[in-house]
Parts: structure tokens; sequence; C-alpha cells
């Protein structure tokens, strides 16, 4: 084992791992030191930290606060791993042809990779949040907090009307309801008009529309997108290669 941690110390030691350049012979000499005092923990280092700790002038006492570095770093990717799988660009095990329709609705208008289904992600700001889901204006994206929703599929399709609709507005009607005052007022339930005023007041209108609109009728719904956002669609990029291009 000694003889393998002094070929692995002279290998890194004596490169600079940033570089690829010939290291100093000053921090050669402190990191292969340092690395041989480690033993096998050597093995466990990453080498950002190596090569971070052959700037200072006692390797060794930086170096053994890294020993934990592949740990730590198997770690991170498997919660990367499980991160990921809580992203979809389709429901998490639900089989639902009303989902269906009116995702194709909204993705007719904002692009095919326009919803993001969350099941408790940490990434999209879902995980830990009492949140159903919300529509990111910068990024024009539907998220669907799905793991909030604990299965209820009448609530899920409530959802994806009111942020689809929250892209409808942005996107095709410039953040101008579609519905008036008197109109909103006379379909809000009560809850929701208290419910709002936890709302900016600039959002207080659009935020209600939407509301109102998730309780639609799903044919009426995606008609209304449909004739809304007609000539409004965002348009799937196509480089100009100098030739005629189009998609297969």
């Amino acid at each position: 084992m000694q003889a393998q941690v002094q070929s692995y110390a002279e290998m890194v030691c004596g490169t600079n791992l940033k570089t690829g350049h010939p290291e100093e012979a000053s921090a050669k000499k402190r990191c292969i030191s340092g690395l041989m005092r480690l033993g096998k923990n050597a093995f466990k280092l990453a080498s950002p930290s190596i090569q971070k700790c052959k700037q200072e002038a006692n390797f060794f006492a930086c170096i053994r606060g890294h020993t934990t570095d592949r740990a730590e770093i198997k770690q991170a990717a498997r919660e990367h791993g499980r991160e990921i799988k809580t992203m979809s660009k389709t429901p998490h095990h639900i089989n639902s042809p009303r989902l269906d329709r009116l995702g194709e609705a909204i993705q007719k208008v904002l692009g095919q990779r326009s919803i993001l289904w969350s099941n408790n992600s940490k990434t999209w700001g879902c995980k830990g949040r009492n949140l159903y889901g919300y529509y990111r204006i910068k990024n024009e994206l539907v998220v669907m907090c799905q793991g909030f929703h604990n299965g209820d599929l009448d609530e899920l399709i409530d959802t994806l009307k009111h942020e689809g609709w929250h892209a409808v507005q942005h996107r095709c009607r410039n953040g101008v309801p579609y519905l008036d005052d008197q109109q909103i007022l006379e379909r809000l339930p009560r809850r929701d008009v208290i419910n709002v005023h936890n709302y900016h007041p600039k959002q207080r209108r659009l935020e209600s529309e939407a509301r109102v609109m998730a309780k639609i009728d799903d044919a009426q719904w995606i008609q209304l997108v449909k004739h809304e956002c007609k000539g409004k669609e965002k348009r799937p990029y196509k480089p100009d290669l100098g030739f005629t291009y189009s998609t297969f």
C-alpha cells in the first residue's frame, strides 16, 4: 500500500492539476510528504482539494480536512440522481387524457418543453413549500408541483389550467386580463377573494382571473387558449444554415 501511495503522490503532486504544467518543486515536496502521511486516505481526496492545499505552507494541515471528499462527491451524485428523477416533461405516475389535452394546448402556445412536472424537486422550488405550481414568465415555463397535490387529479387539472392561463395572459395578452372586473367578481369564490388579497396589488386581477378560468369547462378553456393565442405561438428555433431547413 505504501508503494501505491508513493506512486500516486508523485503523479498528482508533480503536476499542477489545474493547468497540467509541472508543479513547483517546493509545492511538490510538501504535497508528497502530506499524502504519504495520510496513507490510503490519500485516495479519498478530490483533485481540486489537493491543488488548493499545494499553495499552503502546511500542506498536511490543509489536506487532512478533505479526506471525506470522495464520500461527499458520491453523496452529492446520489442526491443529484434523486433530484433528476423528481423532474419530468410528463406527469409522474398518472395517465390522464384530460391532463394530456390541456398540456397540449399550452405547449402549442409555449413550445414542447414548456411544462415541467416536479415531484418535490428542490431545483424548481417545490420541495418543502405549500405550492401547487407557478408560471415563470422569464422562461415561459409552467412548473407543476405535483408532489404537493397528493394524487388529487381534479386539483392537478385546476392548477394546470390556472398556471396555463397565466401563460395566456402574459404570452398572448401582454398582461391584460380577458375578463372585466365585474365578470371576475361574479365568478370568484369568496374564499379566493380573501386569499388573493395576499398578492401584490398589481397581481391581484390577473391572479383572480386565473382562478376563475381554472374552473371553466376543459373544452371551453382550450378553445379560449387557441383563440387568444392565435398567431402568437412561440416559434420553434430554426438555425440559419444558409439553405432551406426543415425538422424531421
